[in-house]
């Protein structure tokens, strides 16, 4: 796997939706590559972010339906 296929499926595996052997594919090339292994900490990251911001009550309720559509 090189680091575009993996930057491809990247959200795929942060959401869980890969196959087994998929998600094996993808935790090996994060071992062997630090700059895919930052890019997956920064969208597991920015997802965990998202989720707490729209769990709060400080966004509009269109804007949090919207981002868990959106993200969930």
């Amino acid at each position: 796997m090189n680091c575009q296929e993996c930057v491809d499926r990247l959200e795929r595996f942060v959401d869980r939706e890969l196959s087994t052997s998929e998600v094996e594919e993808i935790k090996q090339h994060l071992d062997d590559c630090p700059p895919c292994a930052e890019r997956y900490q920064f969208e597991t990251s920015l997802k965990r972010l998202v989720k707490v911001c729209c769990e709060q009550e400080t966004a509009p309720p269109v804007l949090r339906e919207k981002l868990r559509q959106i993200l969930f």
